[in-house]
C-alpha cells in the first residue's frame, strides 16, 4: 500500500475490514468529476486534516516548495492553519485564499465561500497530486484521506456501527439553518436523475478499489452483488 500517511494505514485497514456497506447510497446515480465545470468547488474552503498528515503538508511545502511552484501554487507562509466549522470540526485543516469562486461556477452554492485551498492550482487540479503523479507515484500518494475519497464518506449507523456511505441532501451532516450541507452540495456529490447518471459504485470505482485493496476486500464486487 503506498501512503504518505503510514501510521493511519493500519487503523484504516481495521476500518475497512469491518466496515458495513450502505448499498442503496453507494446505489445512487452521480456524475463524474469535471474539473471544467466545477473549478475545485469541494475544495473551496480546504480540509480538516490529522496531525500526522498535517505534518507531511507542512514539510511538504518546506521541502519540495520549488518542485510545488513549477506545478503553479504560491503558497503562504502557513500551509496548515487552525480552523472551526460549527461544532463538528475543529483543528488543523490546510489555508485557504480568495479565489472568485461564484464567477467560475456557474451554480456555486451560495453558502461557499469565495476562497480556496492553497493546493490547487489554477486549472482545478490538485498540486498534492500532479506532484506525486509527476514523480511517478500514486496519485493519492501526499493527498489527505478525507480529499481523495470525497464524496465517500465513514460514519455510524443507528447501531452505532462503522459504515461506508454517500451523503445526499437529507442525510448530510454540514446541513444547519445557516449553512445548506457541503457534499451534498459538491458536483461530485450531487445526486442526478438515474438517465444522466451512473451508479455511485461506477463514478467511484477507482476510489472503492482502493479502500478495497487497504483493507483486504473487493468492496466493488460486495456491492455489486448485494
Amino acid at each position: 500500500m503506498t501512503s504518505a500517511f503510514p501510521k493511519g494505514t493500519g487503523y484504516l485497514a481495521s476500518l475497512v475490514r469491518k466496515v458495513k456497506l450502505d448499498i442503496p447510497a453507494l446505489s445512487k446515480p452521480l456524475l463524474p468529476c469535471e474539473l471544467s465545470v466545477c473549478h475545485g468547488t469541494c475544495c473551496h474552503d480546504g480540509v480538516y486534516l490529522t496531525g500526522e498528515e498535517a505534518q507531511v503538508l507542512r514539510d511538504l511545502a518546506d521541502t519540495e516548495s520549488s518542485d510545488l511552484e513549477k506545478l503553479g501554487t504560491e503558497l503562504p507562509p502557513q500551509v496548515v492553519v487552525y480552523g472551526r466549522f460549527h461544532h463538528i470540526a475543529s483543528g488543523p485543516k490546510t489555508a485557504v485564499r480568495a479565489a472568485p469562486m461564484s464567477e467560475k461556477v456557474a451554480d456555486y452554492p451560495l453558502h461557499f465561500q469565495n476562497t480556496q485551498c492553497v493546493f490547487l492550482l489554477q486549472d482545478a487540479r490538485c498540486a498534492l497530486q500532479a506532484l506525486a503523479m509527476e514523480r511517478g507515484l500514486d496519485p493519492w500518494f501526499y493527498k489527505p484521506f478525507t480529499c481523495w475519497i470525497h464524496p465517500l464518506s465513514f460514519t455510524k449507523d443507528a447501531e452505532g456501527e462503522d459504515i461506508l456511505t454517500l451523503y445526499d441532501k437529507n442525510t448530510d451532516p454540514h446541513k444547519f439553518d445557516d449553512y445548506d450541507g457541503f457534499t451534498s452540495q459538491t458536483h461530485c456529490g450531487r445526486q442526478c436523475d438515474t438517465g444522466s447518471g451512473q451508479p455511485a459504485y461506477e463514478v467511484l470505482e477507482s476510489e472503492l478499489d482502493r479502500l478495497g485493496q487497504i483493507g483486504g476486500r473487493d468492496l466493488l464486487a460486495e456491492i455489486r452483488n448485494a
